[in-house]
C-alpha cells in the first residue's frame, strides 16, 4: 500500500512539473462603472511588456506573489489576488481604487481621494463624479494616505459620512475648507453655502442640516436663504 501511495504521489508530482502556464484570466471587479484600467493594461502589468512573458512558462517557476506586486505597484489598484489552477491557468483578480472626492489643487495636477484614504493623481480616461475639495488646506497634499495623517484624518471622517449617506452624497458637490480647517459645503441644487466648522461633530451637525432641508426650505422657499451656520450647539442660524 505504501508503494502504491507513494508511486501515485511521485506520478502527481511529474505531471504537475510538466505542466506550463496555458493562460491568464484577469477579473476586474466593477469593470463596468470603474474605468481606471481595463484587462489589456491589467495583463501589460502581469507580463511586464513583451520581455517577460508568462504564458508558456514552467508551471512551477511562475510565482504568484511576484505577479500581484506588479499589479498592486499601480496606484489604480486597491487588492489583487493570483492563483493558479490545475489545468495550468492564472487567474488574477483585481480591485480598482475607488475615488469619493477630487482635490482641485492651484498649483500642480488634481489629485483623487480614494475610499481607503490613498491619495492617487488624476485619470485622462476615466472622470469619476466625486465631491470636489478646494481650499488652502489641501495646498500640499499630493500623495500618502490622509488616514494616517491626524491633520487630515477629520477631513476624510467627513468625506466618509458622506458618501455612506445615500441623501448627502447626492447632495453635496463641494467642500471649501480654509488652512485652519473650517469646511464651508456648496450643495448641487439649492443656492445657500453652508458653513459647517471644523470637521468634529460631524453626525450632530448634519441632523441639523437635515432638520434644515426637511422643515426649514419648505416653509421659506429652497433659495430664501444665503448662508447657512451649522457651528454652534444646538442653533442653525439662517441669513
Amino acid at each position: 500500500m505504501f508503494a502504491l501511495a507513494f508511486s501515485a504521489i511521485a506520478f502527481v508530482e511529474k505531471k504537475h512539473n510538466d505542466k506550463t502556464i496555458h493562460d491568464i484570466d484577469i477579473l476586474i471587479h466593477d469593470a463596468g462603472s470603474n474605468f481606471f484600467l481595463n484587462n489589456e493594461e491589467v495583463y501589460q502589468l502581469i507580463t511586464q511588456g513583451e520581455n517577460d512573458l508568462i504564458v508558456g512558462n514552467d508551471y512551477d517557476g511562475v510565482e504568484l506573489k511576484t505577479i500581484e506586486n506588479r499589479v498592486k505597484a499601480n496606484q489604480y489598484v486597491a487588492e489583487t489576488q493570483a492563483f493558479k489552477d490545475l489545468k495550468g491557468n492564472i487567474t488574477i483578480e483585481v480591485s480598482l481604487s475607488n475615488p469619493i472626492a477630487r482635490i482641485l489643487r492651484k498649483k500642480g495636477d488634481d489629485r483623487y481621494i480614494c475610499s481607503s484614504g490613498k491619495v492617487i493623481v488624476t485619470s485622462e480616461k476615466y472622470t469619476p463624479r466625486v465631491v470636489l475639495l478646494s481650499g488652502d488646506f489641501f495646498n500640499n497634499l499630493s500623495s500618502g494616505n490622509i488616514t494616517k495623517d491626524s491633520t487630515f484624518s477629520p477631513i476624510f471622517r467627513l468625506l466618509h459620512f458622506i458618501q455612506k449617506d445615500e441623501f448627502w452624497k447626492a447632495q453635496i458637490a463641494q467642500l471649501d475648507v480654509d488652512r485652519q480647517g473650517n469646511v464651508i459645503i456648496y450643495p448641487q441644487v439649492t443656492k445657500q453655502y453652508i458653513e459647517f466648522g471644523k470637521a468634529e461633530n460631524i453626525e450632530k451637525k448634519f441632523i441639523k442640516l437635515h432638520y434644515f432641508y426637511k422643515k426649514i426650505l419648505p416653509y421659506k422657499g429652497w433659495n430664501h436663504y444665503a448662508r447657512v451656520n451649522l457651528k454652534f450647539e444646538n442653533q442653525i442660524i439662517c441669513e
